[in-house]
């Protein structure tokens, strides 16, 4: 039996439930269909063979799972170019992952070419997996990031944390997109600190706008900076409330926008202006942002810096789950087995719009990189003196207009430094919240870890 998520999110990434069902049939099966380079039969399966697979051992199977799998036969659906083309890269990226794993499996002597059972985990996990389940009852954080939990049989599970890109040169998904705050814990004089410099930052920008003539709001020079950091205003719907630090657009016109038009807003109080160059107010922050000296990243760049240990000791164990084993360890589990493995899908698919047989399609085994090789690298650069570093990557910065920074985090042990991470610090929409740590898993790491452990890549 399968099991589908139903509270994390209400459809699945389309690539899990093809490699679910890609565990569950003959590799065979799997590379036969792509012969096809045009995509045509495996959208056939999908609609025939695989929905039949996905109802019989997929409960419960959410409804628009089973609608896309019907719609990969409609004939509608196939005249579609672009749903079309993301349908059958989401298939092949599901099938590279599910070859992947297979693969991985057989390191282990696991020669099964179907699994027993394939488990999609959520928010709510299956009962019979739960077991391997870590989620913090306080905090609501789940440590175990499998999107599959793969049964090969009664006593031996793996875990999948499963992501997908292009094809094997394309860029590495990220790992995590975790707020700061998620690392802050202990840390409370830090977590003020860098409250007090977003609060500080976004106002002295919105101040700056209006005297640039970007934003007209009267009033504005007489608030405080905690007043701005609160203000909201009614979009132009006259319906939805939004941060003015988060206000989208720009004045089209010559004439100001006057928000006494709009019910609920202040008095003669106008936001837009006559524009300068279309740029909005959050263009205008983005553009801040992206400054090489722009004064909030530096702010944070000061408080990570300080405690640079604590957050890159943090954020190589959420990203690399390095004590996963010892937590599971602790629940008594007795002779169960359970691995767990990052593993990215290759969704290599090229259509040709104006002649599908000249379509590539190529199917290659997933990148799987096994929790075990994780941990033999970074005990490779344990040692009496090892440390952790956090460092700014300048370089990449001023290759980049973006606005975020770059770090690299990593261990200094026996006179070398190896880069573990790739990180980057940035919003991800809402100003309002805290910026996002993002991190992949260093090419110089991955290179340690296939010399000395094996992994495969």
């Amino acid at each position: 039996m399968v099991a589908a998520k139903t509270e994390k999110k209400t459809s699945l990434e389309p690539s899990e439930i093809f490699c679910a069902v890609g565990l569950l049939i003959p590799t065979k099966t799997m590379n036969d269909l792509v012969n096809d380079n045009t995509g045509s039969a495996v959208l056939r399966w999908a609609s025939n063979d695989g929905l039949k697979k996905a109802k019989a051992e997929i409960k419960p199977l959410d409804g628009k799972f089973v609608k896309m799998f019907q719609n990969a036969g409609d004939e509608k659906f196939l005249t579609d170019y672009k749903k079309r083309t993301e349908l059958v890269a989401n298939i092949v990226a599901g099938f590279s992952a599910a070859i992947g794993i297979k693969d991985f499996m057989k390191g282990f002597g696991n020669t099964n070419d179907i699994m027993s059972a394939v488990f999609m985990t959520g928010a709510k996990w299956p009962a019979k997996v739960d077991k391997f389940r870590l989620k913090n009852e306080k905090s609501g954080f789940d440590y175990n990031s499998s999107d599959l939990v793969v049964e090969y049989d009664e006593n031996t599970y793996y875990g999948i944390s499963l992501k997908k890109k292009k094809n094997v040169q394309a860029a590495d998904p990220t790992l995590i997109n975790k707020a700061y705050s998620t690392f802050l814990e202990g840390l409370d004089k830090e977590r003020e600190k860098l409250n007090k410099i977003r609060v500080k930052y976004f106002p002295s920008v919105v101040k700056k706008a209006q005297e640039e003539g970007i934003i007209t709001l009267r009033g504005l020079e007489s608030m405080t900076d905690e007043e701005i950091w609160d203000y909201k205003v009614l979009k132009p719907n006259g319906k939805d409330k939004v941060a003015l630090i988060n206000l989208k657009g720009f004045n089209e016109d010559d004439d100001p926008i006057d928000l006494t038009d709009i019910d609920g807003t202040i008095d003669q109080a106008t936001i837009y202006d006559a524009p300068k160059g279309r740029m909005g107010l959050r263009d205008y922050i983005n553009k801040d942002l992206a400054d090489p000296k722009n004064k909030l990243y530096a702010g944070f760049d000061g408080v990570l810096k300080k405690k640079a240990g604590h957050f890159a000791s943090n954020l190589i164990d959420i990203t690399l789950k390095t004590k996963m084993a010892t937590k599971l360890i602790a629940k008594d589990l007795e002779d169960m087995h359970f691995e767990f493995a990052l593993v990215t899908g290759f969704a290599d698919y090229s259509p040709v719009k104006k002649d599908a047989t000249k379509d590539k399609l190529i199917l290659k085994p997933a990148k799987v990189i096994p929790q075990h090789s994780i941990l033999c690298g970074l005990a490779n650069l344990a040692g009496k003196n090892a440390s952790y570093f956090l460092e700014l990557d300048k370089q990449k910065k001023m290759e980049s207009n973006a606005a975020k920074l770059f770090y690299k985090l990593g261990i200094t042990s026996k006179g070398k430094s190896i880069t573990v991470l790739d990180v980057q610090l940035r919003y991800k929409g809402d100003f309002k919240q805290a910026p996002q740590f993002f991190a992949t898993i260093s090419d110089e790491f991955i290179t340690q870890i296939h010399e000395e452990c094996l992994v495969r890549t």
